[in-house]
């Protein structure tokens, strides 16, 4: 496995690329936010030129974009148009979950944030015990074991200004006309604990605004590994592994076993799924399993419409 670190070029993403970056490459050129035209996708979105390159490695990562024609160009995926047609400001909350699903899962291309919410086990952490932890974990799993720590301290940094307005995070006065906030921050999935000693914790998410269908959302695959050669839909699934398993929604949402469950309820109401907890066995049975999230996302949009 090889893992990407830093590739964000230290931007989180901020509120209005996902969507300038899907306008731009669906209306003003396949090739916009290629490396070969990053002058032009500068003069084009009015941004720097790390910046492309973060806008770029987001869209990628999130699952919007794809490189097509022997990597020359670009082209939106299923999940990208859906979002661009139905959202294109990315200001829904459905849209945000899928978007933080999609990172949270990209195991090579996010890995810090793959590990983040998927590995590490500490609910209250500074930066250094993220950093050892990370570096075990990257001694086993990578194929090439060496990162420079200072990789893993810029994406640790990335993560909180992903997910943690920069007002909660800085010791001195922020003025909101001086930082532009990632737009997953509104999902609350993490804090700062102390200020003074700077640690954090991890939230679970607030049912409230966590749709139930982007719960299904993190338990159904894309459509490309639908169509895998060799992949068999699951039409069962224990609720150990959605609580506990990577990229399932106990993981990517923080949930505990009473939220999930609170969540499958919800799902099962909808008659989308059904939940048996006879003799023992906690399963999940999918009443649809041939289901993808662009298809959850589809139904999402069609439920707010």
């Amino acid at each position: 496995m090889q893992m990407k670190f830093k590739a964000h070029q230290t931007f989180a993403i901020r509120k209005g690329w996902l969507g300038k970056g899907l306008r731009g490459v669906e209306e003003v050129s396949p090739m916009l936010l290629m490396p070969s035209s990053s002058k032009e996708a500068m003069d084009e979105l009015g941004l720097g030129s790390n910046q492309v390159v973060a806008l770029r490695y987001w869209l990628e990562t999130a699952g919007l974009i794809e490189r097509v024609r022997r990597n020359r160009e670009h082209d939106l995926t299923e999940t990208g148009r859906l979002i661009l047609e139905n959202d294109p400001y990315t200001e829904e909350v459905g849209t945000l979950w899928a978007l933080h699903c999609n990172i949270a899962s990209a195991q090579e291309d996010a890995a810090s944030w793959y590990f983040f919410f998927n590995e590490f086990k500490m609910n209250v952490f500074g930066k250094d015990d993220f950093t050892h932890a990370i570096g075990r974990y990257i001694f086993t799993h990578n194929d090439k074991s060496k990162v420079a720590l200072t990789s893993l301290d810029s994406d640790f940094s990335c993560i909180l200004n992903t997910y943690i307005p920069h007002d909660r995070t800085s010791n001195k006065q922020v003025s909101p006309e001086s930082v532009i906030d990632c737009p997953l921050g509104e999902l609350g999935l993490v804090d700062v604990d102390n200020r003074a000693a700077r640690t954090y914790r991890k939230k679970p998410a607030n049912l409230s605004v966590l749709p139930s269908l982007l719960v299904l959302y993190a338990m159904c695959p894309t459509r490309k590994q639908m169509e895998a050669d060799g992949y068999t839909a699951e039409r069962e699934i224990k609720l150990e592994t959605l609580l506990d398993g990577p990229c399932m929604p106990g993981r990517v949402y923080n949930l505990d076993s009473v939220a999930l469950l609170t969540k499958l309820y919800e799902l099962e109401s909808d008659g989308l799924l059904r939940i048996n907890r006879t003799a023992g066995l906690d399963v999940i049975r999918l009443t649809e399993p041939g289901m993808t999230k662009e298809d959850c996302l589809a139904s999402y949009y069609e439920m707010i419409g």
